[in-house]
């Protein structure tokens, strides 16, 4: 797992191709709908990667994983060979080093990204929240985004996306700005990535039934609504004291069934 550099315009064509894959194609259609579509997705994805770089002041980090291949069965005879032994690497079980060759990063694997985002959460989750009385108060909403976890089908379940969300975690306590928390959104019906970050520590605070995502089912690629759940987790290492807020009370399904009556009464 590395990070995505300023530089690594093939990186981040590649990521680009795979986030894409994951969340628009995995039914693999091959329709030339599906495909303009695509490729208009992997452009959008691309400029947002590079816009971390170029015109973002927020602090950002953004991780791919690789996988790690024998040099002889790389597709570019260019690749520069990796040292095992002083490279981290996951999964190295699954290395034959039996062999008398050297090894290679090969296709990406993962990717996620977490960056400096206006994202409020309302009063009642303030009193465990990142913001310091005497701060700015345009810095008041500010705090760490975790979004584009994705993993290709092949490699889950086997850490990546663990390993993916803990570099997040971990790079966020080295910005300038301290923070205590991290946050992100899931859609809603996704039950098994909701289950993914609650296992990792993630509460779900409440949901957004006016979010819209991308929808390729049909000729022409459509934003449609979509209910998203916002969750978050404290930093170990920097929590503060939690006092008696509902911040991890039981009503958000509550919460949940009642926006959804709400959207549909509309």
């Amino acid at each position: 797992i590395t990070r995505v550099q300023k530089d690594g315009q093939n990186d981040m064509q590649d990521v680009s191709k795979m986030c894409v894959e994951v969340f628009f194609n995995e039914d693999n259609s091959s329709s030339l709908p599906r495909q303009m579509q695509l490729a208009y997705l992997r452009n959008l994805q691309y400029g947002d990667l590079r816009m971390k770089f170029f015109t973002s002041d927020a602090e950002s980090d953004l991780f791919m994983a690789r996988q790690v291949i024998p040099t002889s069965q790389a597709p570019s005879v260019r690749a520069k060979p990796l040292d095992v032994r002083k490279t981290k690497i996951y999964n190295t079980k699954y290395l034959d080093n039996s062999k008398d060759d050297d090894f290679v990063l090969g296709d990406v694997l993962g990717f996620v990204e977490v960056t400096e985002k206006r994202f409020r959460l309302g009063e009642q989750y303030e009193s465990t929240g990142t913001f310091i009385e005497g701060d700015d108060e345009r810095l008041r909403d500010v705090r760490p985004f975790l979004s584009n976890l994705s993993v290709r089908e092949d490699a889950r379940k086997s850490g990546v996306g663990s390993a993916l969300v803990d570099m997040c975690e971990d790079a966020i306590q080295q910005w300038p700005r301290q923070y205590s928390e991290i946050v992100l959104q899931v859609e809603d019906e996704n039950k098994l990535a909701r289950k993914f970050y609650e296992k990792r520590g993630y509460t779900a605070l409440f949901a957004d039934p006016a979010c819209r995502r991308f929808d390729t089912n049909g000729l022409i690629l459509r934003r449609v609504p979509t209910t998203k759940v916002a969750m978050r987790k404290l930093l170990g290492s920097r929590r503060r004291k939690q006092s008696s807020s509902p911040s991890n009370t039981p009503f958000f399904m509550d919460v949940v069934d009642n926006l959804k009556q709400l959207v549909g009464s509309k």
